[in-house]
């Protein structure tokens, strides 16, 4: 499905062609996603309504649900169910599949109809960089890829992947960078301008890929 800036997004539909929820994983912070294997999962999420999906382009997206808890039968299923359930909290991640990580940012508890429940909102997994004190940036003028390398070594868990040639060698000066900044806000505001490109960051990976701004969207007579 497109959205904003043209990125494509899998989206997966059944034999009578209606939209598929894709699964919810519940993860440890740090967890990670290789060859298919999350390194850290809690289990996959049962009994969700009301999901929503907004997909942003350059900035974090968002993943809204309400989490069910409904009693079973079956005293293992049972607890396992009251497990998950209790391991929605602030900071933990979800994983959904074909989009990535999302940090739990908000939880409500509820009661309705004799079932307790969560309402959930969470941040794509750039919450995490912006979470990152921004590297002491002295007055001076930089290569990108040398800004770019000295940001990213603060982000232990995020990788740098494909980055535009032209950008990569293009030198910019700054001067007077706030100590108080975070790391995504400086990527997404001042190199992102200064260097005259664009972000994206893979959030199922953590890695961030960067393109010329000039070259990135199409051109068409529209």
């Amino acid at each position: 499905v497109p959205v904003s800036g043209g990125v494509l997004v899998k989206v997966r539909f059944d034999s009578l062609n209606r939209f598929e929820v894709p699964k919810f994983y519940v993860c440890n912070p740090g967890c990670t996603y290789d060859t298919g294997v999350l390194s850290s999962t809690l289990g996959a999420l049962s009994d969700t309504t009301d999901e929503e999906l907004v997909l942003n382009f350059n900035t974090t997206s968002e993943l809204n649900f309400r989490l069910n808890k409904i009693r079973r039968e079956d005293p293992e299923e049972n607890q396992y169910i009251t497990k998950l359930y209790g391991a929605i909290q602030n900071r933990r991640l979800i994983f959904v599949e074909d989009v990535g990580f999302f940090v739990i940012r908000d939880v409500t508890d509820g009661f309705e109809d004799n079932i307790h429940y969560k309402d959930v909102r969470a941040e794509s997994c750039e919450y995490e960089i912006s979470q990152k004190a921004l590297p002491y940036i002295e007055d001076g003028t930089y290569r990108f890829m040398d800004l770019l390398e000295k940001v990213v070594s603060s982000l232990p868990l995020w990788k740098i992947d494909t980055v535009n040639l032209d950008v990569a060698e293009k030198y910019r000066t700054f001067e007077d960078v706030s100590v108080e900044a975070n790391a995504l806000s400086f990527l997404l505001e001042d190199m992102q301008d200064a260097y005259e490109c664009i972000f994206e960051f893979d959030t199922i990976n953590r890695y961030i890929n960067v393109y010329d701004q000039n070259y990135f969207v199409e051109q068409t007579d529209i």
